[in-house]
């Protein structure tokens, strides 16, 4: 017995938004008990021609009984997805959190499951599901790598075809919008100048993140060659450092960049230089690397312990404070300020938001901060009611002068 038809596939692209309709035969061989399949085609009469040439077949005992094949499974794909993208391919920093997400969170569901009999339910299922136990941006993460791996079993891996992939239509989820906590340059002024903050070994980091708004890893990647004085004091970036003890390549190429600095942060750049050297000479083995800052033991410094130096002080200050106002009915000590909490990032934001207030010219500041001039204003800037006031006002004066 044979039963036959021809079935039809469409496919709507995200860019055109135009829908494609492809044919392909069907014959059901019940002698054993599969269905043949032809190629997809564009017409549906070049279907219906395959299907007469399977019946053809069939009649005339010519069909090949069907291999069964081997079917790549998730955990497969991902392997050689992986050590495609490894650096530089992709930032060191992204591609292994991308293994860690994978691990953590995709690996138990879809490992061992072959590509081909994902499909479009289980990947809705999965998604529903993360959204109640994680974040939007948890959520996110795992749909971008889903996305990655199916798009590379599309091509060049071809385990599937582009209308079989599983993620054409799932949606990512709105990140609710924070509003970043920045300091002013008042407060900015105040913790540099904490004696605390001057002793600890990490003060010209500090300087440097706070003047020039560099990213952390910018920081602990500087070398010993950064410094200049000709034709103006300068420092140049040009290297990273991360979390894995890596040495990186920035972000962008716009973060590879030489901003000038004030002559006393750059005394103070050279004056860690200058120790680093005499620690050299005392003692050839306490450090083989060209780092500028490094630790006491002549290790380089990972932005997360930069980080958790930073975290500590301001927690310790922030503490302080409030014992302090607790104990004396909510006063503080004369001329000492409770700052709020920011993260070590929190300094590049704040010089952002500074400067564009005091001097409104993305492209002067994102050049300094080593980014275009859209991520400055979409990422950074964080307006206030005050400068909101300031730009109405300033309008409304402006009105009256017309009239």
């Amino acid at each position: 017995m044979i039963l036959m038809s021809i079935q039809k596939q469409s496919y709507t692209s995200k860019k055109t938004g135009k829908t494609t309709i492809r044919y392909f035969a069907n014959v059901w061989y019940a002698a054993e008990s599969r269905s043949i399949t032809g190629p997809m085609r564009d017409k549906e009469k070049e279907a219906k021609k395959d299907e007469v040439d399977i019946i053809r077949s069939v009649e005339a005992g010519q069909v090949k009984a069907k291999k069964k094949e081997r079917m790549t499974t998730m955990q497969e794909v991902f392997d050689i997805w992986h050590e495609a993208t490894a650096p530089p391919t992709y930032a060191n920093s992204t591609w292994r959190i991308y293994k860690r997400f994978y691990n953590d969170y995709i690996k138990d569901v879809f490992g061992d499951m072959a590509v081909s009999k994902i499909k479009a339910t289980h990947m809705q299922k999965y998604v529903n599901l993360m959204k109640q136990s994680h974040s939007p941006a948890t959520v996110n993460k795992c749909i971008n790598i889903l996305s990655n791996l199916f798009t590379y079993a599309v091509s060049p891996l071809k385990c599937i075809t582009a209308l079989e992939n599983p993620m054409e239509g799932i949606t990512r989820c709105t990140v609710p919008v924070r509003k970043k906590v920045t300091w002013s340059d008042d407060e900015i002024s105040y913790f540099l100048n904490l004696p605390e903050v001057i002793e600890s070994h990490y003060y010209p980091m500090f300087c440097l993140s706070a003047l020039l708004g560099a990213r952390p890893g910018e920081v602990c990647g500087l070398t010993e060659k950064c410094l200049s004085d000709k034709p103006t004091y300068m420092i140049d970036f040009d290297r990273g450092y991360d979390n894995w003890e890596c040495e990186t390549n920035l972000k962008t190429h716009q973060s590879h960049r030489q901003p000038p600095i004030p002559k006393h942060l750059y005394d103070l750049l050279r004056k860690r230089l200058i120790w680093k050297k005499k620690n050299r000479l005392e003692d050839k083995e306490w450090c083989d690397n060209d780092y500028l800052f490094v630790s006491q033991h002549g290790n380089p410094i990972k932005p997360k312990q930069y980080s958790t130096a930073f975290k500590r002080l301001l927690t310790a200050h922030i503490k302080s404070m409030e014992e302090y106002e607790n104990a004396h009915d909510g006063k503080l000590p004369k001329g000492d300020m409770k700052l709020s909490y920011i993260s070590l990032y929190g300094f590049r934001t704040s010089f952002a938001t500074n400067n564009m207030r005091r001097f409104p010219n993305a492209a002067l500041i994102s050049s300094i901060m080593g980014n275009s001039p859209k991520t400055l204003i979409q990422f950074y800037t964080q307006t206030d009611t005050d400068m909101q006031k300031e730009l109405i006002d300033n309008y409304v004066n402006l009105e009256r002068t017309i009239s």
